[in-house]
């Protein structure tokens, strides 16, 4: 798969599933509600099989929402993924394996854990959030004891980044696209490049430019580093290092390293919003200027 577009279609369906495969781990590893349970459920499509790590087997939603009363409010969960491969079954289905370390602490304080397998498929679906068919979890190992470290702030934050990459390396559907994960225009301060911007009309502008300036269906990103930090108010501290390739609109090959510094908002919606940008160039340098 050397096709520029093929390698395009490929990076944009894997961090479209990557960011749904980390928004499942959200659920249990904070306070539930109806809300948010319903929310668990779109991602599933209309037929699914989950197979817990118990081997139980869940089939209906109706099955998930009396299952997932067992996780009792005392209890808190972490779920810290390990490795994650998105390969392509076909143009409509992906296939995701993935080593999650899973760790649980109960009311007494007592930390343990356990290294889990999953296996699933996704399909597409029409706004680019693939649905689960099948998602299988085996337990590899377990542990009596472990330390327990909050995974929340960084499922969180990987499903936006992972997300707005899916949506950045198709710049031709425009600004509406992100508007769940923006801040609201008078807090936004973001350099995305060169550009800064502060709205969402200068969003939708830098969009339209990079769709000129950068040959359709080539551009991909890939995570070479990450970490967040929690910070008051509901507030993330997110630092990203982003290899990038496309090509120039006459079909020139280019090449790029950026580590971005985000501000993420966690106000309790599907998404955090993205609130402020900074960038600055890694080695090797960009070739082309991205904004």
């Amino acid at each position: 798969m050397n096709d520029p577009s093929d390698l395009h279609r490929l990076s944009r369906r894997r961090h479209a599933a990557t960011a749904q495969f980390h928004r499942w781990f959200q659920l249990y590893e904070r306070p539930r509600d109806a809300e948010r349970v319903e929310r668990q459920l779109r991602l599933f499509a209309d037929g699914f099989e989950i197979t817990t790590a118990d081997g139980g087997r869940i089939t209906t939603r109706d099955a998930y929402r009396e299952g997932i009363t067992a996780y009792g409010p005392e209890e808190r969960h972490a779920h810290h993924v390990r490795h994650l491969t998105i390969t392509e079954i076909d143009r409509h289905r992906l296939r995701l394996d993935a080593e999650v370390r899973y760790e649980r602490l109960d009311a007494s304080g007592r930390a343990t854990g356990a290294t889990i397998a999953y296996e699933g498929e996704l399909i597409g679906s029409v706004d680019f959030e693939p649905l689960f068919t099948t998602l299988k979890m085996t337990v590899v190992d377990r542990l009596a004891e472990a330390a327990f470290t909050d995974a929340y702030p960084a499922n969180r934050a990987l499903s936006v980044i992972h997300r707005f990459l899916s949506l950045v390396e198709a710049p031709d559907l425009g600004g509406n696209a992100y508007d769940e994960f923006l801040g609201k225009d008078a807090e936004l301060d973001l350099v995305l490049g060169t550009a800064t911007i502060t709205s969402r009309e200068e969003l939708a502008r830098w969009l339209a430019e990079s769709s000129h300036r950068v040959a359709a269906g080539t551009s991909r990103h890939t995570v070479e580093a990450f970490h967040v930090a929690a910070d008051h108010d509901g507030l993330y501290t997110v630092g990203i290092d982003l290899d990038w390739n496309g090509a120039t609109a006459a079909g020139e090959p280019v090449a790029a390293r950026l580590r971005y510094d985000w501000t993420l908002h966690d106000t309790g919606e599907r998404f955090c919003r993205l609130v402020r940008s900074r960038n600055e160039p890694l080695s090797p340098a960009p070739r082309i200027p991205l904004a």
